[in-house]
């Protein structure tokens, strides 16, 4: 029986379409900084890091077994002085693209994805991950659905789960605005409670600014 799913396996598995597999279409940076957030909150979970006061503190450097985890645990472990999660979700993040290949080697391994590629005019490649029988994106969706139109305390992991989702826009791509709709206070009093998905959404709202900032400084104008 496979292990439960991490939060890092979860982001990635819902920022792809049900059906084609294709990532939906999302800012890159943002599911960087989510896939980031990931990684810090499966490591505290785990018990090798505390995030108390916005800093990143490694408590036990063992590592944890999950491949997925350890080398950004070895990371953390070496460097020599505190730092504030900010600074991390943006090291992290630049490491997109060795996160999300891990990520999606792992669901495969594990019989959640599949690998297709396919090509466009038998030039362009085009590679999809669609699910093998899409009962765990079914079952994640349905677990934070019920949590959002809840009223109960939520389990420290969807919370987190839905604090990250939403810190990087990722969570109005996950669930329609039907679905959403009259739940926002709901959703915000669940993301607040996590300090990594809070500082997710801190970390992307500022670079989403700074980059209209550039253009607005450097538009030519009419």
């Amino acid at each position: 029986m496979n292990p439960p799913l991490t939060l890092v396996e979860e982001i990635e598995l819902l920022s792809l379409d049900d059906k084609s597999g294709a990532h939906l279409p999302l800012l890159p940076e943002a599911l960087g900084y989510g896939l980031a957030g990931a990684i810090l909150a499966d490591l505290e979970m785990a018990g090798r890091l505390v995030t108390s006061g916005k800093v990143v503190e490694v408590r036990n450097s063992t590592p944890t077994g999950n491949s997925l985890l350890d080398p950004w645990l070895e990371r953390l472990a070496a460097e020599t002085q505190s730092h504030p999660i900010a600074y991390w979700l943006s090291v992290f993040s630049d490491e997109k693209p060795a996160i999300e290949s891990a990520t999606l080697e792992h669901l495969i391994e594990r019989g959640i994805l599949k690998r297709e590629d396919k090509k466009i005019l038998w030039v362009f490649g085009l590679r999809r991950y669609p699910t093998v029988h899409n009962e765990e994106r079914v079952e994640v969706r349905t677990r934070l659905g019920r949590l959002i139109q809840g009223d109960e305390a939520p389990p420290h992991f969807d919370a987190t789960l839905v604090s990250l989702l939403n810190g990087c826009s990722l969570l109005s791509s996950v669930f329609t605005e039907g679905q959403l709709g009259g739940r926002s206070d709901r959703i915000q009093a669940i993301a607040s409670s996590d300090p990594v998905g809070r500082e997710v959404a801190d970390s992307l709202r500022q670079m989403i600014e700074a980059l209209m900032m550039a253009q607005s400084t450097t538009a030519t104008p009419f």
